[in-house]
């Protein structure tokens, strides 16, 4: 927990700000924050409060506040730090936890530092103390006492900062605090000491005339503001201007290297690997050693100067700063870097000629000094290894593009990209909070196109900074087109282009052939068998490959999936540089190669899943002409957990599906798409996160391509897919339209089984709307084709959705015999799910003779058969059909705890057509149990459902069921009409409760 007063009062949680009470509560905080472990009697409190004039229920509002400081402190999760008594109250809080108290020590340990003078160590200390600083002190709340107090520290502020401005002198500095000292001076231009401290600065420049001029500003603004002339000091000063006394200028610098860069001033984020390093490199029992790895443009420098300055003043005998030139193609080699520092030391130095002697006499120098190194951007251990210092004390920190994962006992930081919310902060902090306000959906997506990467919203922001023109929403939808955003990402000497190409230059050529042809198809993510068919290798070389990518931190690893194979992903801009390396560097051929071996594996795949996992209905596409072998130990996990499978590959397969189309690869695009529709990611889209969205992205894209080659045929398998699309979004008239559409195709075509597949599909379409003389119709014409082709699986799948529609007739002996036909059919096939939902299908043939004990025998052998399978809204539907059974028998208890359960499955799965039709069930247990409100609720719902999906029987069917509720509650016009209106429904579609419940009346 922090409690912060140096600025606006703010308290901070481990779970982040706390939202503070208003203006008065929070004075009350700061005043028992400031007497901290001591009790503030009340009447001090109140005048804190209120003043000079607190009001009669001063003290009750007193209390008031109180308990809701504490309630609010306590609701964030830190302890009950206000305590009260008798007298008043008190804050028992840590020292460390107050930003007043840290400050305060860093100035007594800054002005000790000073006085023994070490006014290097000084400045460090009495700058970070500085930093603690967000403002006016107490953010300008309270009363008399508080502004006093507030006034104190601002005052201590400011002497303190005159304090660390003369350390900064006494240390060498000058013109580098130009900029802040003519901005301290303009807003305080009475402070005599620091207008001195500007004209030295000045006079150190070599500017004596202006820091001459500084003097005369500043005696006219004493003699108008206070009536009085300058001081002893600022005269002196400038008397020794005058003179030009070198007194003035900085001692000769000693030989102590003080050579670190300062990191940007909007340098953010990153308190994780600040805290992680610092803890490393102060340790002194040992030498320790920092490596900060990641992609180039991640900011693994500036975190490295950040951390550096951090902790220079644990490391008084000096800092160095070797540039290594690692991602270049000459990094300097160990020896001239040894050269440099030991000529650094002592200019009068021979150097010795061989590496060990420069690293003998280097080793010598800093045995037993604390002292710094920091070695950026090196290439490999090699390189580092003899730039090691050999005793405890000093310290190095590393950055580098490779991991340089060989160097023992030291501590690693691989630095990835920024968080959202640092990255958006980064970005306003380059081109200003006002800007940034302003346009806050922009300034996200700007850094969301920059791939989070420091680089290129550091360049983005530089062109919004240059550019005051520019709306951020114009950047950002020039960054959106991504054939040209590395070239918006270029401004003056710095390019994400450029940075990408200094590790993409130094690869060894297999690695540079795969990350070209890895950008090329553009996967969210990949296993490594991708890259192996992308090569044309085998699996073991391609994960090789892979890791000296990841080494270099070209390629990201992604974790280990479901089937326990590692993934690995491309950053974005790191995937469009290798997309632009593939265009420019491998002819269109091979491009189109790459792209139909790594779709090739995939169909492959997709095949030995359908052998493992015989399919209910025929595909579209019965062979695949395209496939490719992968690595059969794959093959074996992706078969054992299919649908897991589906899950990982999902955005991948939908990648490749529209990159394969892109470049008119039409024949594989069209294998792929209806691949995946006609196999368990049809079957079973309802495991996949977005399976309409990938299901109509992959046929929206091969469909184009098709049609642009005039690949009729797979127009007619597309077209068949999309209508079975729309079929399992329960939108049955587009389904409808689409596969006739494709039928038409088909029969054009003379592809006598794609129009049997079709056929089928259109007389399911009919069926869920009710139209059931049509769906014989289309399934009688599919039966007839599926005999010709002599294919029991498609026969099968007839048999059963014409024994269903059968079934909604009143035809029983024909719905029987089609059921136990199709079942055999299944049952020879070796299709556990075809035999499941075709003994489902006889449970509710029994159901509907009253033959109650088969149909529930029936149901639970259906419901076994899904369990094993693992298909979830096959289960649901089994469970549906078990609880009616179990209805007619007189366990209303099971037969709800089922249905309820079926529903929850249908609501969280999306699918409106089971959850219409298990409301209704749920709505007729309620009824049977005499719960007739609770009844009406669920049938009005599912009425309201199949409304919705305009499937008229089912509407019909629950209107039926509502009639009897509203019967019941003696609503009885309101039955009869609805009772009679069911009935036309019947009579127009032919149903069989026409026929039976005209002959029950």
């Amino acid at each position: 927990m922090k409690f912060r007063l140096l600025g606006p009062v703010e308290v901070d949680s481990p779970s982040g700000p706390v939202a503070l009470p208003g203006v008065k509560p929070r004075a009350l905080l700061a005043a028992l924050l400031l007497e901290h472990g001591r009790t503030v009697h009340a009447d001090r409190l109140m005048s804190v409060v209120w003043g000079e004039n607190p009001p009669n229920t001063a003290r009750a509002v007193l209390q008031t506040y109180v308990a809701t400081l504490r309630r609010m402190l306590v609701d964030a999760g830190l302890p009950p730090i206000i305590t009260s008594d008798r007298q008043g109250y008190r804050a028992e809080i840590p020292e460390d936890t107050l930003d007043v108290r840290v400050f305060e020590r860093h100035v007594a340990r800054g002005r000790q530092s000073a006085q023994d003078g070490n006014h290097a160590e000084a400045r460090e200390i009495l700058r970070t103390g500085l930093a603690l600083w967000r403002g006016p002190a107490l953010g300008g709340i309270g009363e008399a006492f508080l502004r006093a107090e507030a006034a104190r520290l601002d005052e201590l502020r400011l002497t303190v900062t005159e304090e660390r401005v003369d350390a900064d002198l006494a240390a060498g500095q000058g013109p580098q605090l130009l900029a802040e000292l003519t901005e301290l001076v303009t807003l305080h231009p009475t402070r005599e000491r620091l207008r001195g401290a500007l004209m030295v600065a000045l006079y150190r420049a070599g500017r004596q005339t202006d820091a001459l001029e500084v003097y005369e500003q500043g005696r006219q603004a004493l003699a108008d503001e206070l009536g009085i002339d300058p001081g002893p000091e600022l005269r002196q000063v400038h008397e020794s201007i005058l003179r030009c006394d070198t007194a003035l200028l900085p001692a000769v610098a000693s030989r102590t290297p003080r050579q670190l860069p300062s990191p940007p001033p909007d340098f953010t984020g990153r308190e994780p690997e600040i805290d992680e390093l610092r803890t490393a490199l102060v340790r002194q029992t040992t030498m320790p050693v920092g490596v900060v790895s990641g992609a180039g443009g991640v900011g693994k420098s500036t975190l490295a100067h950040r951390v550096a300055h951090e902790i220079a003043g644990h490391f008084p005998d000096g800092q160095y700063h070797l540039e290594l030139h690692g991602s270049t193609a000459s990094p300097v080699t160990a020896e001239e870097v040894l050269g440099r520092v030991l000529r650094d030391f002592d200019p009068t130095t021979t150097v010795p000629g061989s590496l060990d002697e420069r690293v003998a006499r280097y080793r010598t120098l800093l045995a037993g000094t604390r002292t710094l190194v920091v070695l950026d951007d090196a290439a490999n251990e090699a390189q580092v290894r003899p730039l090691l210092p050999g005793t405890p004390g000093c310290a190095v920190l590393i950055t580098s593009r490779n991991r340089l994962s060989a160097l023992a006992a030291a501590t690693f930081v691989e630095l990835g990209v920024l968080p959202a919310d640092v990255a958006v902060d980064l970005f306003t902090r380059i081109v200003g909070a006002d800007r940034s306000a302003t346009e806050p959906a922009a300034a996200a997506e700007i850094t969301r196109l920059c791939g989070r990467l420091p680089l290129a919203i550091r360049i983005a922001g530089a062109r919004l900074v240059s550019r005051r023109q520019w709306s951020l929403s114009r950047l950002a939808s020039r960054l959106a087109r991504e054939q040209h955003r590395l070239d918006e990402l270029a401004v003056g000497d710095q390019q994400v282009r450029a940075s990408i190409e200094l590790s993409y230059a130094l690869l060894p050529e297999p690695a540079r052939t795969a990350l070209r042809r890895l950008g090329l198809l553009g996967l969210p993510h990949f296993p490594a068998w991708v890259a192996a068919s992308a090569l044309e290798i085998d699996v073991d070389d391609a994960e090789r490959v892979l890791e000296d990518l990841v080494d270099v931190s070209l390629l990201e690893i992604d974790g280990v999936d479901s089937l326990g194979l590692m993934r690995y992903q491309l950053h974005d801009l790191v995937r469009l540089f290798a997309l632009e390396r593939a265009v420019e560097e491998e002819l269109p051929k091979e491009r189109a190669a790459t792209v139909e071996r790594v779709l090739g594996g995939w169909i492959w795949l997709v095949e030995r899943i359908n052998e493992s996992v015989p399919l209910v209905q025929p595909s579209i596409q019965p062979t695949f002409r395209l496939g490719r072998s992968v690595d059969h130990e794959i093959a074996g996990r992706v078969v054992a957990s299919p649908y897991e499978w589906f899950r990982a590959e999902e955005e991948a397969l939908t990648t490749a599906v529209e990159l394969a189309a892109t470049l008119d690869l039409d024949a594989i695009a069209v294998e792929l798409a209806t691949a995946l529709s006609g196999t368990a990611f049809g079957g079973h889209h309802r495991v996949l996160d977005d399976p309409f969205g990938s299901w109509q992205r992959t046929h929206d894209a091969a469909l184009s391509a098709a049609r642009r080659n005039d690949n009729a045929l797979g127009e007619a398998a597309l077209l068949a897919g999309l209508g079975q699309l729309y079929y399992e979004r329960d939108d049955f008239p587009k389904s409808r339209a689409y596969l006739s559409q494709a039928q038409s195709v088909f029969r054009g075509a003379g592809d006598l089984r794609g129009e049997a597949t079709t056929l089928a599909a259109l007389g399911a379409a009919c069926r869920e709307q009710g139209y059931l003389p049509e769906a014989l119709h289309f399934l009688d014409r599919a039966g007839r084709m599926w005999a010709a082709l002599a294919e029991s699986g498609g026969m099968g799948h007839v048999q059963r959705l014409t024994g269903t529609v059968r079934l909604e007739m009143g035809d029983y002996p024909g719905t029987y015999t089609a059921l136990t036909e199709a079942r055999s059919l299944f049952v020879a096939a070796g299709s556990r799910r075809g035999e499941g939902l075709t003994t489902r299908s006889l449970s509710l043939y029994h159901r509907a003779r009253g033959e109650w004990a088969q149909a529930e025998e029936l149901a639970r052998a259906a419901l076994s058969i899904f369990e094993q399978t693992e298909d979830r809204i096959l289960v649901a539907y089994s469970e549906r059909a078990l609880a009616k059974a179990l209805l007619r028998l007189g366990d209303s208890v099971t037969a709800l705890r089922l249905a309820e359960h079926a529903l929850e499955v249908c609501r969280t799965l999306a699918d409106a057509f089971g959850h219409a039709c298990t409301l209704r069930v749920v709505g007729e247990i309620h009824l049977a149990d005499g719960r007739l409100y609770q009844a009406k609720d669920c049938l009005e719902d599912s009425l309201r459902r199949w409304t919705d999906l305009h499937t008229e029987l089912f509407r019909a069917r629950t209107m039926h069921t509502l009639a009897s509720v509203h019967d019941a509650l003696g609503d009885a016009p309101t039955a009869r009409r609805m009772s009679m209106s069911a009935m036309e429904t019947f009579r127009t579609y032919g149903a069989r409760e026409y026929t039976e419940l005209s002959s029950a009346s």
